[in-house]
């Protein structure tokens, strides 16, 4: 198994967790222990979907961005806005207003993952008629869902989309372009997202199939809100004139993408939250979806606006995007430059490798010979699947067990079944 330590964008606050194992059961990947009343998350099965932030009522499990004073290291800051941004706020406050605030907080350039999305469109249209030897071709804009594929369904990853993200691609023509116009170096320009989820946050830090670092921090879209809501009242007494890109904002809503990309000769399905997600990847490993020639998936349920850190419900921040796309009016947006690195392969990403979790053993004589304990240690196991031992199912105990990271003991209903034979004992004697 791959050694290298994983960055993730949770956090678990020992003194707020009580041990419940709500974490536990809903875990996709079944990444969470609870080992004396705490949870303990392993880095090498964690997926940063935010299902356990969503589970615990106690916020013993927070995400994390990186704090704003980042900013401050560089010269030149540029904040990218992810397309979700904008549901967040109350219809008295407009598409422009929200966007010009972000200038309030000390950034010199602010721009727009809905400025290229209309270019990605065309871009994954091409890429999905150059492979039709991959079929189907899986979207690669949820950071989960390819850390998913390289966890659980490795098979899978020659289907990715072997480009960059849109935010990813809105960067690296940002900063070519930002160095040449203002004469600064690479290093004096900041460049940080706005991001409505923990996995865009751990993207950034550990991007996965790029071959550098793009971005120097992920804020979340919490975050940010509370700041920019103190400069919201005086920007409304000033309305500002900037541009926006309402067509874009297409890109926050499930369904919308495949929507956009199906045509006359592709068929595109679209899957939200992961479950979902995860039932869809098993048909696509068992072929039973060879006649889609493209999924769009998203982890999160209603796609990016129901990230976990977006502060406003997700089918109200769905209802608002959807107004705004109505009534606003589309920025102009020159791709050429664009057109120009994609042609010039500088979107392209390193083929993504596997991430095998489910390994007893390096060796396979002590992996057969760990299986067969394993299997053992289950018949003896209940199989209520309870959780009530801190592990997500009896096999996840079992194989713990064989792991050594814990003990039959754990069995909570194994302990009561054997304290009761040992009451009745004195009286069958």
């Amino acid at each position: 198994m791959d050694n290298k330590k994983y960055f993730h964008a949770l956090q678990i606050l020992e003194d707020n967790c009580t041990g419940c194992t709500a974490c536990v059961r809903v875990c996709p990947t079944e990444a969470i222990r609870v080992r004396d009343r705490k949870a303990h998350i392993d880095p090498n099965r964690c997926v940063d979907c935010g299902e356990c932030i969503f589970a615990c009522q106690f916020h013993a499990i927070i995400p994390r961005s990186d704090p704003l004073d980042l900013i401050h290291n560089f010269k030149y800051k540029v904040a990218i806005i992810s397309t979700s941004y904008f549901g967040q706020f109350t219809e008295d406050i407009s598409y422009e207003v929200a966007k010009q605030a972000l200038y309030e907080l000390g950034f010199d350039d602010v721009q727009e993952e809905a400025m290229v999305t209309e270019f990605m469109v065309k871009v994954i249209q091409n890429y999905i008629r150059a492979n039709r030897d991959k079929r189907p071709i899986i979207s690669s804009n949820c950071p989960t869902v390819v850390r998913l594929i390289q966890l659980k369904y490795p098979s899978l990853l020659p289907n990715l989309f072997h480009l960059e993200a849109p935010m990813s691609i809105l960067t690296r023509y940002l900063r070519e372009k930002i160095q040449e116009e203002k004469g600064l170096k690479e290093d004096d320009i900041g460049i940080f997202l706005i991001v409505p989820c923990a996995a865009h946050v751990t993207a950034v830090h550990q991007p996965e199939g790029a071959y550098k670092h793009l971005q120097d921090g992920a804020f979340s879209i919490g975050m940010i809100y509370g700041k920019v809501r103190e400069h919201i009242k005086n920007l409304q007494n000033n309305p500002p004139q900037i541009a926006t890109y309402p067509k874009g904002l297409t890109w926050a809503l499930s369904g919308v993408q495949a929507e956009l990309v199906d045509c006359e000769d592709i068929r595109a399905l679209s899957v939200n939250g992961v479950e979902n997600v995860m039932e869809i990847l098993s048909r696509v490993e068992d072929h039973y979806l060879d006649q889609y020639d493209y999924i769009v998936m998203r982890s999160c349920t209603n796609g990016c606006v129901g990230g976990c850190f977006n502060v406003e419900n997700p089918f109200v921040a769905m209802s608002r995007i959807k107004k705004m796309i109505k009534e606003g009016e589309n920025g102009e947006v020159d791709i050429h430059e664009l057109e120009e690195l994609y042609d010039e392969g500088e979107f392209d990403v390193a083929p993504l490798t596997p991430r095998p979790i489910m390994e007893l053993d390096t060796d396979i004589k002590a992996a057969i010979r760990k299986m067969k304990q394993l299997n053992e240690i289950l018949t003896s196991l209940p199989g209520l699947n309870c959780s009530a031992c801190g592990s997500p199912s009896c096999y996840a105990l079992a194989e713990d067990i064989v792991l050594g990271k814990a003990t039959i003991e754990d069995c909570v209903v194994l302990l009561k079944r054997h304290s009761k034979e040992d009451e009745q004992d004195p009286q069958q004697k």
